[in-house]
């Protein structure tokens, strides 16, 4: 019989971090934008904490972060303005509450690629 394995620290803070992004989401989606920034906020500053106080720093990590935020950012961007593209009378710009809440989504996701790369990623051999 083998014996499980207990769940790591990653694991652990991934669950917080979905759940933090959720929040904002739909805070971001019920126009209160206080919340949506205080989740936000708080979305970075959780794992940014975890890594100065269990992890080694090596080179390249924030750039890495900073990057792959720009990558995650840019997602409900494009997903939003594939949905407004995709809607009948749309073409024209006839959406833009859809193009809003993928503005207002954008630093979310952001956030959240970037907490999931620093809590998974692993460093360059």
């Amino acid at each position: 019989m083998r014996h499980r394995e207990p769940l790591s620290l990653n694991a652990l803070l991934l669950v917080p971090s979905l759940a933090l992004a959720a929040l904002a989401c739909v805070a971001v989606s019920a126009r209160q934008g206080v919340l949506a920034a205080a989740t936000t906020s708080t979305l970075v500053l959780v794992p940014v904490v975890f890594r100065l106080w269990t992890r080694t720093w090596y080179r390249g990590l924030v750039v890495r972060g900073l990057g792959i935020f720009f990558i995650g950012m840019h997602v409900p961007l494009l997903l939003a303005g594939a949905l407004a593209y995709g809607r009948i009378g749309c073409a024209e710009g006839g959406c833009p509450q859809l193009y809003l809440l993928g503005v207002l989504a954008s630093p979310i996701a952001g956030a959240l690629s970037t907490v999931v790369y620093w809590l998974i990623g692993r460093p360059p051999v």
